[in-house]
Protein backbone atom coordinates (compact mmCIF):
# COMPACT_ATOMS: atom_id res chain seq x y z
CA UNK A 1 0.00 0.00 0.00
CA UNK A 2 2.86 2.40 0.73
CA UNK A 3 4.49 1.63 -2.60
CA UNK A 4 1.22 1.89 -4.50
CA UNK A 5 0.39 5.20 -2.81
CA UNK A 6 3.81 6.57 -3.74
CA UNK A 7 3.27 5.48 -7.35
CA UNK A 8 -0.17 7.11 -7.44
CA UNK A 9 1.50 10.40 -6.56
CA UNK A 10 4.34 9.94 -9.02
CA UNK A 11 6.93 9.28 -6.32
CA UNK A 12 9.29 6.50 -5.24
CA UNK A 13 11.02 5.43 -2.04
CA UNK A 14 14.21 7.09 -3.22
CA UNK A 15 12.86 10.64 -3.45
CA UNK A 16 11.19 10.69 -0.02
CA UNK A 17 13.49 12.53 2.39
CA UNK A 18 11.25 12.57 5.47
CA UNK A 19 8.88 9.79 6.57
CA UNK A 20 6.42 9.86 9.46
CA UNK A 21 4.80 6.79 10.98
CA UNK A 22 1.89 8.33 12.90
CA UNK A 23 0.61 5.72 15.30
CA UNK A 24 3.79 3.66 15.16
CA UNK A 25 3.01 1.36 18.08
CA UNK A 26 6.04 -0.87 18.55
CA UNK A 27 7.19 -0.71 14.95
CA UNK A 28 4.98 -3.21 13.12
CA UNK A 29 5.58 -1.22 9.90
CA UNK A 30 8.79 0.65 10.69
CA UNK A 31 10.70 -2.62 11.05
CA UNK A 32 10.07 -3.23 7.33
CA UNK A 33 10.38 0.39 6.20
CA UNK A 34 13.94 0.70 7.53
CA UNK A 35 14.92 -2.20 5.27
CA UNK A 36 14.14 0.12 2.35
CA UNK A 37 15.16 3.58 3.58
CA UNK A 38 17.78 5.01 5.98
CA UNK A 39 16.36 5.06 9.53
CA UNK A 40 17.46 8.66 10.12
CA UNK A 41 14.88 9.70 7.51
CA UNK A 42 12.05 8.13 9.52
CA UNK A 43 10.13 9.63 12.47
CA UNK A 44 8.06 7.47 14.80
CA UNK A 45 5.08 9.04 16.55
CA UNK A 46 2.55 7.62 18.98
CA UNK A 47 0.54 8.63 22.01
CA UNK A 48 2.15 5.63 23.75
CA UNK A 49 5.59 7.07 24.44
CA UNK A 50 7.07 3.68 25.34
CA UNK A 51 6.35 2.56 21.78
CA UNK A 52 8.11 5.60 20.36
CA UNK A 53 11.12 4.98 22.60
CA UNK A 54 11.23 1.33 21.54
CA UNK A 55 11.16 2.21 17.83
CA UNK A 56 13.90 4.79 18.35
CA UNK A 57 16.19 2.43 20.26
CA UNK A 58 15.44 -0.72 18.26
CA UNK A 59 15.34 0.65 14.71
CA UNK A 60 17.33 3.89 14.95
CA UNK A 61 14.48 6.17 13.86
CA UNK A 62 13.69 9.65 15.18
CA UNK A 63 11.25 9.91 18.13
CA UNK A 64 8.23 12.23 17.95
CA UNK A 65 5.75 12.03 20.82
CA UNK A 66 2.05 12.54 20.16
CA UNK A 67 -0.77 13.42 22.57
CA UNK A 68 -4.40 12.36 23.11
CA UNK A 69 -5.85 15.73 22.05
CA UNK A 70 -4.81 16.13 18.42
CA UNK A 71 -6.29 19.61 18.14
CA UNK A 72 -3.31 20.94 20.08
CA UNK A 73 -0.67 19.01 18.14
CA UNK A 74 1.49 20.62 15.46
CA UNK A 75 3.97 18.85 13.21
CA UNK A 76 6.83 19.85 10.96
CA UNK A 77 6.46 18.81 7.33
CA UNK A 78 7.10 15.42 5.77
CA UNK A 79 7.19 13.87 2.31
CA UNK A 80 5.23 10.76 3.27
CA UNK A 81 3.02 10.19 6.29
CA UNK A 82 1.13 7.01 7.02
CA UNK A 83 -1.40 6.44 9.79
CA UNK A 84 -2.52 2.81 9.84
CA UNK A 85 -5.57 2.01 11.96
CA UNK A 86 -5.48 5.39 13.72
CA UNK A 87 -8.53 7.20 12.37
CA UNK A 88 -10.50 4.01 12.89
CA UNK A 89 -10.26 4.56 16.67
CA UNK A 90 -10.82 8.34 17.01
CA UNK A 91 -13.87 10.36 17.99
CA UNK A 92 -15.16 13.05 15.63
CA UNK A 93 -13.15 15.88 17.20
CA UNK A 94 -9.88 14.01 16.86
CA UNK A 95 -10.84 12.59 13.45
CA UNK A 96 -11.23 16.11 12.12
CA UNK A 97 -8.06 17.24 13.87
CA UNK A 98 -6.07 14.38 12.34
CA UNK A 99 -7.24 15.17 8.81
CA UNK A 100 -6.25 18.81 9.31
CA UNK A 101 -2.93 17.78 10.80
CA UNK A 102 -2.04 15.31 8.04
CA UNK A 103 -2.67 17.84 5.28
CA UNK A 104 -0.86 20.67 7.07
CA UNK A 105 2.19 18.45 7.65
CA UNK A 106 2.76 17.60 3.99
CA UNK A 107 5.54 19.13 1.95
CA UNK A 108 4.71 20.01 -1.68
CA UNK A 109 3.92 16.73 -3.49
CA UNK A 110 3.90 15.01 -0.10
CA UNK A 111 1.52 12.09 0.45
CA UNK A 112 -0.57 11.12 3.48
CA UNK A 113 -1.83 7.54 3.51
CA UNK A 114 -4.29 6.38 6.15
CA UNK A 115 -6.94 3.75 6.76
CA UNK A 116 -10.53 3.80 7.99
CA UNK A 117 -13.30 1.42 8.89
CA UNK A 118 -15.51 1.67 5.81
CA UNK A 119 -18.25 -0.40 4.20
CA UNK A 120 -16.64 -3.82 4.81
CA UNK A 121 -16.26 -3.03 8.50
CA UNK A 122 -19.78 -1.62 8.71
CA UNK A 123 -21.11 -4.90 7.39
CA UNK A 124 -19.15 -6.93 9.94
CA UNK A 125 -18.97 -4.99 13.23
CA UNK A 126 -19.08 -8.23 15.21
CA UNK A 127 -15.43 -8.73 14.20
CA UNK A 128 -14.54 -6.21 16.91
CA UNK A 129 -16.65 -7.74 19.65
CA UNK A 130 -20.19 -8.85 20.36
CA UNK A 131 -21.11 -5.44 21.75
CA UNK A 132 -20.52 -3.88 18.32
CA UNK A 133 -22.27 -6.68 16.44
CA UNK A 134 -25.36 -6.09 18.56
CA UNK A 135 -25.35 -2.43 17.46
CA UNK A 136 -24.87 -3.12 13.75
CA UNK A 137 -28.01 -1.29 12.59
CA UNK A 138 -27.42 1.65 14.94
CA UNK A 139 -23.86 2.06 13.65
CA UNK A 140 -24.95 1.84 10.01
CA UNK A 141 -27.74 4.39 10.52
CA UNK A 142 -25.38 6.82 12.23
CA UNK A 143 -22.84 6.65 9.40
CA UNK A 144 -25.58 7.03 6.81
CA UNK A 145 -27.00 10.08 8.56
CA UNK A 146 -23.82 11.83 9.69
CA UNK A 147 -20.97 10.33 7.69
CA UNK A 148 -19.22 8.82 10.71
CA UNK A 149 -19.85 7.44 14.15
CA UNK A 150 -17.78 6.62 17.21
CA UNK A 151 -18.30 4.25 20.13
CA UNK A 152 -15.77 4.53 23.00
CA UNK A 153 -14.24 1.41 24.45
CA UNK A 154 -15.83 0.66 27.81
CA UNK A 155 -12.50 -0.27 29.41
CA UNK A 156 -10.82 3.10 28.75
CA UNK A 157 -13.18 5.11 30.92
CA UNK A 158 -13.22 8.05 28.49
CA UNK A 159 -14.29 9.12 25.02
CA UNK A 160 -10.91 9.60 23.33
CA UNK A 161 -10.41 6.04 22.10
CA UNK A 162 -12.77 3.43 20.73
CA UNK A 163 -14.19 2.22 17.43
CA UNK A 164 -14.98 4.64 14.59
CA UNK A 165 -16.51 4.20 11.16
CA UNK A 166 -16.15 6.81 8.39
CA UNK A 167 -17.88 7.15 5.03
CA UNK A 168 -15.66 7.99 2.06
CA UNK A 169 -17.71 11.12 1.39
CA UNK A 170 -17.17 12.36 4.96
CA UNK A 171 -13.41 11.91 4.60
CA UNK A 172 -13.29 13.76 1.27
CA UNK A 173 -15.51 16.62 2.45
CA UNK A 174 -13.54 17.08 5.67
CA UNK A 175 -10.21 17.13 3.84
CA UNK A 176 -11.65 19.67 1.38
CA UNK A 177 -12.97 21.79 4.25
CA UNK A 178 -9.49 22.12 5.74
CA UNK A 179 -7.32 22.10 2.64
CA UNK A 180 -9.47 23.00 -0.36
CA UNK A 181 -7.85 22.10 -3.68
CA UNK A 182 -4.35 22.06 -2.15
CA UNK A 183 -4.69 18.42 -1.08
CA UNK A 184 -6.20 15.90 -3.51
CA UNK A 185 -7.16 12.25 -3.35
CA UNK A 186 -4.80 10.16 -5.49
CA UNK A 187 -5.69 6.65 -4.33
CA UNK A 188 -8.64 4.94 -2.66
CA UNK A 189 -8.96 1.18 -2.19
CA UNK A 190 -12.06 -0.17 -0.41
CA UNK A 191 -11.00 -2.75 2.23
CA UNK A 192 -7.51 -2.53 0.72
CA UNK A 193 -5.68 -3.21 3.99
CA UNK A 194 -5.82 -6.94 4.74
CA UNK A 195 -9.23 -7.08 2.98
CA UNK A 196 -10.48 -5.08 5.95
CA UNK A 197 -9.87 -1.33 6.28
CA UNK A 198 -10.25 1.20 3.45
CA UNK A 199 -7.04 2.84 2.24
CA UNK A 200 -6.80 6.54 1.32
CA UNK A 201 -3.84 8.45 -0.09
CA UNK A 202 -3.98 12.25 -0.38
CA UNK A 203 -1.28 14.40 -1.95
CA UNK A 204 -0.45 18.06 -1.45
CA UNK A 205 -0.26 19.83 -4.80
CA UNK A 206 3.31 20.86 -5.63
Amino acid sequence: NVEASLAAGGRTFDDVERWLDFGCGYGRIIRFLVERVPPDRVWASDVVHEGVDFCSSEFGVQPLYSQPDLEGLELVRFDFIYAISVLSHLNERNSRALLRLLGDALRPNGIAMFTTHGRRSLENPELYGAEFGERREEIARAVEAHGMTFIPYAFTGGDDYGMAWHAKKWIEETVAEFHGDAVRLVRFVPHGLDDHQDVFAFQRVG
